[in-house]
């Protein structure tokens, strides 16, 4: 059963103040689809139980700048800001193909319900993405969604300053675990 794939990132010296510059700089580094291009922009004030406060959809990509000024205009500790938006992956269906994959970008005030006290949240899509297929025996489309993946972690991590990071799922599996038992 497929789980989704995050990337958490714990950032130093993370200020309120500082939530549209590091949304920004992690927009900045996101490769967006050239297949799909456009997403959307959600804010959440206190947790995702709350409907959001704004939303705005996007037909092509955005400037991240325009998303951070946005972004100011609803700045306070308790929000989040999300940007949905899709990165090209290759996907199995019959034969490998390189499609648009949603994507979540997260970034937390210190007083919103993260999910695991991180400070900006990457949802990368359903793990199978980044494991190999049982129905195909070629590795390379996989290796490089997980080159992606790994790629985007480094770039994130640098953009925005980060102390720590994290790739997780929902199940209590460690990914790294899972992808060496299939690889073997």
């Amino acid at each position: 059963m497929a789980d989704p794939l995050y990337l958490s990132f714990w950032l130093k010296n993370h200020s309120p103040l500082g939530l549209p510059i590091y949304f920004r700089k992690a927009v900045e580094a996101f490769p967006v689809s050239k297949l799909a291009p456009g997403g959307t922009l959600r804010i959440h004030a206190l947790s995702f139980h709350e409907p959001p406060v704004y939303e705005e959809i996007f037909e092509g990509t955005p400037d991240p700048q325009d998303l951070a000024a946005i972004a100011q205009g609803f700045l306070h500790e308790d929000v989040a800001f999300c940007y949905e938006t899709r990165w090209d992956l290759w996907q199995w269906d019959d034969d490998w193909a390189l499609k648009p994959s949603p994507v979540v970008i997260e970034c937390y005030g210190p007083l919103f319900e993260s999910p695991i006290g991180e400070h900006l949240r990457v949802d990368a899509g359903h793990d199978i993405l980044y494991l190999p297929c049982e129905k195909s025996d070629q590795l390379r489309p996989v290796q490089s969604n997980i080159r992606s993946i790994l790629h985007l972690a480094t770039d994130l991590e640098d953009a925005v300053a980060a102390e720590r990071r994290l790739l997780w799922s929902e199940s209590d599996d460690n990914f790294a675990e899972r992808l060496y038992e299939m690889l073997a």
